[in-house]
């Protein structure tokens, strides 16, 4: 019986590394571990240089153009929070980078060949990483302040990489582009009352519903904030915003404020008002003297984080 020699190719696979957060369709086998660590670099150098020109000077605005500026990103996020994972989702390791830190933005280390996933979380404060064990229960949570919350809370980024060391080739750089998980709430009340003291709580705004966490692997928020729901930052005597954590595409805005001639505390409560993750909603109005009746408050989507068409309510 003839004997056949079956000639085997060897083909040269390189790390791949895809854009976006969807897994690649193929990756190399790597060799067995055998204890060696192999160069590996993860960039988000394009994504910071990216959210520095936000807000887009060609995107349209909604409202009045005075008080549409978009103050929530000073240009760069503050805090970049790299997770690493076996492909089986077992945790490797953490890396937390500041921004005064000379390589914020690019990571390089070493890993022994094996499939990974990478995970990045950027914020423009610190906020907590929470079960970080496993990738699919790894969880972020934005932090806690003391009652009046008088702080926006962060602005947050997250995205996901997949990759293969292989243990032979040149250094490869794996990219990272998280997207915008919140929006931005803001309100402005034309005729509220001079600032008394530092905190000065007689004038409170809050929206709802607000979520404190989000799990990462299923893209969804938790830990809800009983009502009324999250307190807005108080910027000047006119102007409160937050960025906003939450699955709805309408939330509830609730006015505290006190009576002019007795100081009686009222309430004023708007529904159904328009919200979008990526998104800036602005509302704008009075409490005292209502403009043309109803609420008193023109509320508008601005659209200066991403580009899309004005939709004004």
């Amino acid at each position: 019986m003839r004997k056949l020699i079956l000639a085997v190719a060897v083909l040269s696979v390189t790390l791949f590394a895809c854009k976006k957060d969807n897994a690649p369709t193929e990756n190399p086998n790597p060799p067995a571990n055998n204890g060696e660590r192999f160069p590996v670099s993860f960039s988000v150098t394009g994504f910071l240089q990216k959210q520095e020109q936000l807000p887009n000077p060609s995107g349209r605005e909604a409202g009045n153009k005075g008080n549409l500026r978009d103050s929530a990103l000073a240009g760069k996020v503050s805090d970049l929070y790299y997770l690493l994972y076996n492909e089986y989702g077992q945790y490797v390791k953490a890396i937390h980078q500041y921004k005064d830190d000379a390589d914020f933005g690019t990571l390089v280390d070493t890993l022994p060949a094996n499939r990974y996933t990478i995970s990045l979380i950027a914020a423009t404060d610190p906020i907590q990483i929470v079960d970080t064990t496993s990738y699919y229960s790894l969880r972020l949570r934005l932090p806690d302040a003391a009652y009046p919350m008088n702080v926006s809370a962060p602005d947050v980024f997250v995205g996901t990489n997949y990759f293969t060391v292989t243990g032979y080739g040149p250094t490869q750089t794996v990219s990272l582009w998280p997207n915008r998980i919140m929006g931005r709430m803001e309100v402005n009340i034309l005729d509220a009352p001079e600032i008394s003291w530092p905190g000065d709580s007689s004038l409170l705004v809050y929206t709802a519903p607000a979520f404190r966490s989000f799990t990462y692997f299923y893209g969804y928020p938790d830990e809800q904030i009983p009502d009324p729901g999250i307190v807005l930052k108080r910027n000047s005597r006119t102007n409160f915003s937050t960025q906003l954590l939450t699955p709805n595409s309408e939330v509830t805005v609730t006015i505290v404020y006190p009576d002019k001639t007795t100081g009686e505390r009222k309430v004023k409560e708007m529904r159904y008002v328009p919200f979008s993750r990526g998104y800036r909603t602005v509302m704008s109005g009075n409490i005292y003297n209502p403009l043309g009746g109803g609420t008193g408050f023109a509320i508008s989507l601005d659209t200066t984080w991403y580009n899309y068409a004005d939709v004004p309510f």
